[in-house]
């Protein structure tokens, strides 16, 4: 394999060294032949799967293919519009050298489960003992004419489409989901943000709807969930369509399914999900890989699948790591570790901001909606990471000096009484900024803003404006 093919980020004297060491082990582990795992894949689900391994297979040979060098965390790029977050992007190769994993830059094209061997966009060719594929969905535009809201890359057309409505240009703004599978949760953020800011800027007069095919609003929490938000929808003046399909644009109107029409100015979506279509691997007629209750690929020995590119329901991160989680546990246990490979048994958590304080939701699942339901104003899990994965929220959120050596744990609903907890709520995050910018005027710029960092993990996101100090802040320390 040549060094253009790809890009290798672990000395080959450091694979030699896990080999050897390796073999000279007395465990049951040494007597295994799948000592090789590739992970496909660079997002939320990849990631996962690299910490989860290297949790529990210490000296596994690890390699990680991803098209991208970037790591990039998606789930707050709905707050950049409204400068209430920045997108934090890492890098994949540190991610990589720091898990002692080996990264390369490229694409899968096709796995060849006979002999075990991965084809590579490049041309070269990886074995593997044990296969993670945690590729993703494919995202596609369906709507003409709606503006596709897919990320951090999006967020500037989104904040230009605002101004229209702020200056008084246009009138009348629909969000609406897409048909099939996907995560919705993002498109309600961005409603509700919306209305807080033009609320906040006195902007009257605009007229807001969200539509949605779901029976009721984030309808995988179940229905005590999308009661609740129907009324935090009525509180901000969004009107809500459930059960209804948006079929296309025309002439000023949002055509609609199975009837009626809906005059609009401006419509913002998010993009369908088809599934990825690897070749020599079993999928759905949607392109989805199938899996089963252990993560496992139908009919492939010792290959797992994790994330939007399955067959689960839920295209959620949180739900991806879990699987991710599942398929590590599986492969460790086969590899002769001391590990419980334990089904799928997924919890849906979910950190909803809505501009004034985030909404905590938790759910434990089966099929495609909740069986439980709680919500709280408090985190219900902690680190409180919008992407809530047993290491990877806690590996993010270590990275922080506030938050060392921090693990993820579910926590009960606070019993507090919810105004008084709001008022506690709002005197910290005041005390907060007041600190934050104290030490800024004083030259303390590193303190100022680890003073933000507490203001995330209250809000889950920065006040207006405090996104583009924190940048300045971070330069000037």
């Amino acid at each position: 394999m040549g060094a253009r093919a790809t890009e290798s980020l672990l000395a080959e004297e450091e694979v030699s060294a896990i080999n050897d060491a390796e073999a000279g082990m007395s465990s049951p582990q040494r007597s295994k032949p799948h000592r090789r795992v590739v992970i496909a894949g660079g997002g939320v689900a990849g990631v996962e799967a690299l910490l989860a391994l290297r949790s529990l297979l210490t000296l596994a040979e690890a390699h990680m293919i991803a098209p991208n060098r970037h790591f990039v965390y998606q789930p707050l790029a709905v707050a950049e519009p409204f400068d209430l977050a920045k997108t934090h992007v890492s890098e994949l190769a540190e991610i990589a050298a720091d898990q002692g994993a080996k990264l390369h830059i490229d694409a899968l094209e096709r796995v060849d489960s006979e002999h075990r061997r991965l084809h590579l966009a490049s041309g070269a060719e990886l074995p593997y003992d044990a296969l993670i594929l945690a590729v993703g969905a494919r995202r596609r535009q369906w709507l003409d004419g709606a503006l596709h809201f897919g990320g951090a890359g999006d967020a500037s057309a989104l904040r230009s489409l605002l101004e229209r409505f702020e200056r008084g240009i246009v009138q009348r703004l629909a969000f609406v989901n897409p048909p099939g599978s996907s995560w919705t949760l993002p498109l309600y953020e961005l409603a509700l943000l919306t209305a807080s800011q033009f609320a906040e800027r006195r902007v009257i007069g605009v007229e807001l709807t969200l539509i949605t095919p779901e029976p009721d609003p984030l309808a995988a929490f179940g229905p005590a969930a999308g009661q609740m938000l129907r009324n935090l929808l009525a509180d901000r003046g969004i009107a809500l369509k459930t059960g209804t399909y948006a079929e296309e644009i025309a002439g000023g109107e949002l055509h609609l399914r199975p009837a009626g029409t809906l005059a609009v100015d401006e419509v913002v979506t998010l993009a369908e999900l088809d599934g990825p279509s690897l070749a020599g691997v079993p999928t759905d007629p949607a392109g989805f890989i199938v899996v089963d209750d252990h993560c496992r690929v139908a009919g492939l020995d010792d290959v797992y699948a994790a994330g939007d590119g399955t067959t689960f329901p839920v295209k959620q991160g949180g739900i991806a790591t879990q699987q991710a989680d599942v398929a590590v546990e599986s492969i460790a246990a086969r590899m002769g570790a001391a590990v419980a490979a334990a089904p799928l048994r997924p919890t849906l958590r979910g950190m909803l901001l809505t501009g004034i304080a985030p909404t905590y939701l938790r759910a434990r699942i089966s099929g495609t909606t909740g069986d439980s339901f709680e919500v709280a104003a408090s985190p219900l899990w902690w680190p409180p990471t919008k992407v809530a994965g047993r290491y990877l929220g806690p590996y993010l959120a270590g990275r922080s000096p506030l938050a060392r050596g921090e693990v993820l744990e579910d926590r009960p609903p606070s019993t507090e009484d919810a105004a008084r907890l709001q008022a506690s709520h709002d005197e910290a995050r005041r005390l907060a900024l007041a600190f934050a910018e104290r030490d800024a005027a004083d030259g303390h710029y590193h303190s100022a803003v680890q003073w933000l960092e507490v203001i995330e993990r209250l809000d889950g996101v920065l006040p207006p404006g405090y996104a583009s100090k924190r940048d300045d802040w971070i330069e000037r320390s």
